[in-house]
């Protein structure tokens, strides 16, 4: 058996190893620690912390419930109904009478246009024929005409649409269109359609 002779690098190399521990006493990383901590800057409150202090000081309070409380009363004024002019006896003597109102059949693109108009006008004429005869105390008793629902609408198209009257129900789906812009009508009439 072939034995290595004792060298002086193994005799350094044990006596390190017997006399390493390898770690700081740990008052030494305390106190490390402790320096860490004072010198490192404080957080920055996030922009939500900041509102919720400042929600908590009197005087902002104060501040964001007036701006809450004004914009409050704007939405509450926007909102409130516009006054509708009376209807008089002497208005409907001096109205002119409902034929008026009726044009000659405009483009497509100038009915779409002109429509709310007609609509508008029609209805008058319509309120003011019906009113015309009616003595003045039998007029406020009776409630203004209510246009159609938009399914009352549609199944009036189907039913001109079925009676060959495909002039009359386009100009009916103009006038719906222009009454409710954001509903998708062809789509709505077909699946009426298909009922």
């Amino acid at each position: 058996m072939n034995h290595s002779p004792h060298t002086p690098d193994d005799e350094l190399i044990q006596h390190f190893r017997q006399h390493s521990t390898g770690e700081p006493p740990a008052s030494l990383d305390a106190f490390i620690l402790a320096t860490a901590r004072r010198e490192a800057p404080a957080p920055q409150p996030s922009l939500w912390q900041r509102w919720l202090q400042a929600c908590r000081q009197p005087r902002w309070q104060m501040a964001f419930a007036t701006v809450a409380g004004v914009a409050l009363m704007i939405g509450v004024v926007m909102r409130v109904p516009m006054s509708q002019p009376e209807i008089s006896p002497a208005t409907f003597s001096a109205a002119p009478a409902p034929h008026m109102y009726a044009a000659p059949a405009p483009a497509p693109m100038a009915r779409m246009a002109a429509a709310p108009k007609v609509e508008h006008a029609l209805v008058q004429a319509e309120a003011l024929g019906a009113f015309a005869d009616q003595p003045a105390e039998k007029l406020s008793k009776r409630a203004p005409l209510a246009l159609p629902s938009l399914e009352e609408g549609l199944q009036e198209i189907v039913n001109l649409r079925m009676a060959g009257q495909a002039k009359a129900a386009d100009e009916k789906l103009l006038t719906l269109h222009e009454r409710f812009p954001e509903e998708d009508l062809p789509a709505r009439l077909e699946a009426l359609q298909k009922r």
